[in-house]
């Protein structure tokens, strides 16, 4: 399989795609709609944003289905749409993905926390993940699950993963940076999440979300310390600012952005690309960057 080749290809920095909801949120659809339903509404739309990442070099890209877990969907009351919402995702992304390059499924937070801050339980999490993977696993190359704050959740949904799929797992958790290091916000410290996601026996650990490139820089030169695992990041790009509509945005300039990213494929990251923020544009200049090297 192709991206084991990559893996095991010790001069191949595996480029991965940049934001989603913030490209939906540009072309003028209301923040606060469920971005996966418009993978049947506006097909066009999720198209166009795949196609314009693969056009500037990302190896892979991930299918539109962030919120399309069943318990997710469950909050925006569109549950009996699961089937149709996670196809249409794997349609849209099937078009535009060039030969001998890669689709992702991704898979983000239920949106149900457990006791005592919601009342999700952990089979409730892996029953509502493994609806989810059943539809994607025949349309996808591996799985990233991403922007994850506890680690029970992330559990829940390797599980589920496994019960259907053999293909490679990226687990991604997502951080704050405190006075005592990285922590999610469920508390759990980075290297405890390592110790269980290597115990889990995913195939690349990472973090994405939350910290802009300056703070993953720091995070990524932990995490390579403690762990041989293959690293991915995908940072943000700075921190949201609210404009005069109450919409956020990401001011981060791409060169401050790109000049990061070249020092996290210094302190050792396999794949790298971009989270909330980024665009075609910041990945094409990590490409550039990629392939001077």
């Amino acid at each position: 399989m192709l991206f084991h080749d990559w893996l095991k290809d010790d001069s191949k920095i595996i480029l991965f795609d940049g934001g989603m909801g913030s490209e939906i949120f540009k072309r003028g659809i209301t923040p606060g709609r469920l971005p996966d339903t418009l993978n049947i509404e506006k097909p066009d739309i999720i198209y166009e944003i795949h196609k314009a990442y693969y056009d500037v070099g990302a190896d892979m890209c991930q299918s539109n289905t962030f919120g399309a877990s069943y318990l997710n969907l469950q909050i925006y009351k569109v549950e009996n749409q699961i089937k149709e919402i996670n196809e249409r995702a794997l349609d849209n992304i099937k078009k535009a993905c060039p030969p001998n390059r890669l689709i992702v499924a991704d898979i983000g937070p239920s949106g149900e926390f457990r006791p005592p801050v919601g009342k999700a339980s952990p089979d409730q999490w892996v029953s509502s993940f493994t609806k989810q993977a059943n539809i994607l696993e025949n349309g996808v190359d591996l799985w990233h699950i991403e922007t994850m704050s506890d680690i029970e959740e992330m559990l829940a949904a390797i599980e589920a993963i496994r019960k259907t799929s053999t293909k490679p797992i990226i687990s991604s958790m997502t951080y704050k940076k405190t006075k005592r290091g990285f922590f999610t916000i469920m508390g759990d410290s980075l290297e405890k999440c390592v110790r269980i996601q290597e115990n889990a026996g995913v195939d690349i650990i990472g973090a994405n979300c939350t910290l802009g490139s300056d703070e993953m820089v720091h995070l990524i030169k932990e995490l390579k310390s403690i762990t041989d695992t293959p690293i991915s990041a995908k940072p943000n790009a700075g921190q949201p600012r609210i404009d005069s509509n109450n919409r956020a945005y990401y001011d981060q300039p791409v060169k401050d952005f790109v000049s990061d990213i070249h020092q996290i494929i210094k302190l050792g990251a396999k794949i790298v690309g971009g989270c909330c923020g980024t665009t075609p544009d910041t990945i094409r200049e990590i490409r550039k960057v990629i392939d001077s090297l």
